[in-house]
């Protein structure tokens, strides 16, 4: 099978060519890519897409990120509301007004107006304001968080996404391969060289491929719909062939990375929490402490003896006889000691997701040398001799079936262990992620991402 066969192959198994189709008819792509103007990397995606543009393309339409973001400034948005008096408040009074005469108003004793307005405890209104601050601040290190977490599933979706790419492209070449070798079987069985059940048996083999195939193609456009979602895509929207991203060659020191996930956006919101928490015991504590207060300012109207008044008004809560001040310092004291004891369970999980991650990619990354410096070459070089004892006869078609699939599954497990690597390194990014609201995020080593170096 040729090139343009593989790639008519791959059209007919709806494994790939998502661009190609929709530019010879857009009425088959979906409408929203339709009316969307094209250009940018947004048009770019349809024929080729790459890590970096996926992740700008995501931090920047992905709602998840966005309505984190709006939180956090609702969250501001309190936090000043929470530092303001309460209303003014504006109130009337009809004094000794008879009942022979309810609605005539002349003949009550005195109308009133007057304004009140309350003060809250001395230091509470500060202490909510820095509450509600410290509040904010977790908000938008969430907001951070969610970023970071957004990144990681792109990584990994993309990670996916090439490696079912890989897998369709090997399988396609083992089809190729297997089926030059039922055509030699079919030739060697007519010439009675080889008997009716070894033929049979390598069109099975490559009925066999066919099938894999099939299932590639569903795992294409899992991984494809996927990418999209996260990108604020349309999950059927053309997604081209997805570009390799080289393996990163650079690891930081031990200290360096732990500096780091003590930085990061789900231990920076503890601190946060522990914050708020004690801005809300000091708020407890000052309104045990001190009273309300409560002033107004009245003008009052005689309408029988045509004259005007003022009076004016002073008034205080009594907290020292109220049991429900107390039960809020104890309540307000209990936040606050778990608070703290959640800030020092989120920085025990940072330090173990740190090590853990590390652990993994160092795994993934021995076994992925391990399979490209060693195995690889060594299957290629029993495929090839085994392949040039077929063509002279030397040796069946089925032994040369196994050593073409044994060929196959590391080739698989090669591009496999690919995918673990790049998805390892993506998880140890957010394991050391300091939080950071900048698109380009740093990676592991501090500076920027790995994207576009050399392994």
């Amino acid at each position: 099978m040729t090139w343009t066969g593989r790639t008519w192959w791959i059209a007919a198994m709806g494994l790939g060519l998502d661009a190609g189709l929709a530019a010879a008819d857009p009425a088959s792509a979906p409408a929203a890519e339709v009316a969307r103007p094209a250009g940018g990397a947004e048009a770019d995606l349809s024929k080729q897409v790459d890590l970096d543009a996926a992740t700008r393309i995501a931090l920047a339409r992905n709602p998840d990120i966005q309505e984190a973001v709006d939180r956090a400034g609702a969250a501001g948005a309190r936090a000043r509301a929470a530092g303001r008096l309460p209303d003014l408040a504006v109130q009337t009074q009809l004094w000794q007004q008879p009942l022979s005469t309810p609605l005539d108003f002349s003949k009550a004793n005195m109308v009133m107006a007057g304004l009140r307005q309350t003060f809250p405890a001395p230091g509470s209104l500060s202490a909510r304001e820095r509450a509600g601050q410290a509040d904010a601040a977790a908000a938008r290190a969430l907001a951070d968080g969610r970023r970071a977490d957004i990144l990681q599933q792109v990584r990994r979706a993309y990670s996916q996404y090439w490696l079912s790419e890989q897998e369709q492209l090997i399988h396609l070449e083992h089809m190729e391969l297997t089926d030059r070798i039922v055509q030699d079987a079919r030739a060697y069985f007519r010439h009675g060289r080889m008997q009716k059940a070894d033929y049979l048996r390598t069109t099975v083999e490559l009925a066999r491929v066919h099938a894999i195939l099939s299932d590639a193609a569903q795992q294409r456009r899992a991984s494809g719909a996927l990418l999209n979602t996260l990108m604020g895509r349309d999950p059927d929207a053309p997604l081209g062939t997805p570009r390799e991203v080289p393996l990163p060659d650079v690891e930081a020191p031990a200290a360096d990375l732990e500096a780091q996930a003590l930085g990061k956006p789900d231990v920076v919101a503890a601190r946060d929490a522990v914050a708020r928490a004690a801005a809300q015991l000091e708020g407890a504590q000052a309104e045990a402490a001190w009273p309300e207060f409560m002033v107004g300012l009245d003008y009052g109207y005689m309408p029988v003896e045509r004259s005007s008044a003022y009076t004016a008004m002073f008034g205080f809560t009594l907290p020292w006889l109220s049991p429900r001040r107390t039960d809020e310092k104890r309540v307000a004291a209990a936040e606050l000691a778990a608070a703290e004891q959640a800030l020092a369970s989120v920085t025990n999980q940072a330090r173990f997701q740190l090590r853990d991650a590390r652990a993994r990619y160092r795994a993934a990354r021995d076994t992925h040398d391990l399979v490209e410096r060693e195995l690889l070459p060594q299957t290629q070089e029993a495929a090839a001799a085994s392949q040039e004892a077929f063509a002279n006869s030397q040796s069946d078609a089925l032994g040369l079936l196994d050593t073409l699939r044994n060929l196959l599954q590391v080739r698989l497990e090669l591009v496999r262990a690919r995918a673990r690597v790049t998805e390892a390194w993506a998880d140890l990014e957010r394991a050391a992620s300091a939080a950071a609201s900048d698109p380009r995020v740093a990676g592991p080593s501090g500076a920027p991402s790995t994207e576009g170096t050399k392994p």
